[in-house]
């Protein structure tokens, strides 16, 4: 495969830009940085972000990619991410401004954009008397996150209540539409098989049940104290940055090593919570990386165990792209 220098990577992105000026219903900004859109706090600038407002427009914004053969990076809450301090050399799109949509559809069936925040969904079934996602509260990341993600906490995982995923994928000359039911998903342990890595996700459909305001409450409340009395939810993170490895949890296994606290620049594992990093206030996303290096390196040397993160890293040479 030919590699692609970077001056033409610039005129590909431009070549998007291009198609969509005037055509678009939502938004294209140049040159933000990423560090206002991800949970982190962190990230260098973007070539092009792009705001879908519907299906409409990521579809059209999915035919330019294609077309032009531009990298790209979908985005919701920016969680369980780390960006390169270069930011990222393509179209970034932002799905959790302009495609948030909750639909309630037969009673318990709720359908919900992808870039819709998965708290938000939580709060309107609360509301609606929906019950079912109460175990996922203050988990901070997009519907569309925590499908591909397979987001879970406290024995619930949200692929359990998907009925069907609705996604656009994107091939080397068009773009499909696919429905994807429950199994064909191949939800796993952080992870959805069936979700290819150029998929779009734009829609969800889930299966939910007859709920009472009072006690999803209740339940939403409890979820989120024992999440305050075990996370750093008060300092910017990813959330977990290591898978737990088999039969183990990767937060007891980095702790062993006395390795609560240990600092890279502004980065820090979290005296909290072993498997979070927080940023201090500067931390880039090179100390980032040099510390979850260091985790790694000593937790091989000291338990004899191959961390695996759960972050993806965007932007870095030699890395996700």
């Amino acid at each position: 495969m030919r590699t692609v220098s970077g001056d033409e990577r610039a005129e590909r992105v431009l070549a998007v830009k291009g198609r969509l000026e005037g055509r678009l219903k939502g938004g294209l900004e140049e040159g933000v940085h990423l560090s206002g859109f991800t949970s982190f706090r962190i990230g260098g600038p973007a070539d092009l972000l792009v705001i879908p407002k519907g299906r409409e427009d990521l579809a059209l914004v999915s035919r330019a990619l294609v077309e032009e053969g531009a990298d790209f990076l979908v985005l919701g809450r920016g969680s369980n991410l780390l960006v390169s301090d270069d930011g990222f050399r393509g179209v970034v799109i932002y799905l959790s401004r302009g495609m948030r949509r909750i639909r309630v559809k037969n009673k318990y069936e709720v359908e919900v954009e992808a870039g819709c925040d998965l708290n938000a969904l939580i709060r309107h079934c609360m509301e609606c008397e929906i019950s079912g996602l109460e175990e996922l509260s203050g988990i901070p990341g997009s519907v569309g996150g925590a499908v591909r993600m397979n987001a879970g906490a406290r024995g619930v995982s949200f692929g359990e209540r998907v009925g069907e995923i609705r996604l656009l994928r994107l091939g080397e000359s068009d773009v499909e539409e696919i429905c994807l039911g429950r199994q064909e998903a191949g939800f796993a342990y952080r992870d959805a098989r069936g979700v290819e890595e150029g998929d779009i996700i734009y829609e969800v459909s889930l299966e939910l049940e007859k709920g009472d305001r009072e006690s999803s409450r209740m339940k939403c409340e409890e979820a989120m104290s024992w999440r305050r009395e075990s996370q750093p939810l008060g300092q910017p993170s990813a959330g977990s940055v290591f898978l737990n490895p088999e039969g183990g949890s990767a937060g007891e296994i980095i702790d062993r090593c006395g390795l609560k606290g240990a600092r890279v620049g502004e980065a820090m594992v979290s005296p909290k919570h072993a498997n979070f990093i927080v940023n201090l206030g500067r931390a880039s996303a090179e100390d980032v990386r040099a510390l979850i290096g260091r985790i790694k390196e000593e937790v091989l040397r000291r338990e004899g165990v191959e961390l695996r993160e759960e972050i993806r890293m965007v932007g870095f040479p030699g890395g996700e792209r």
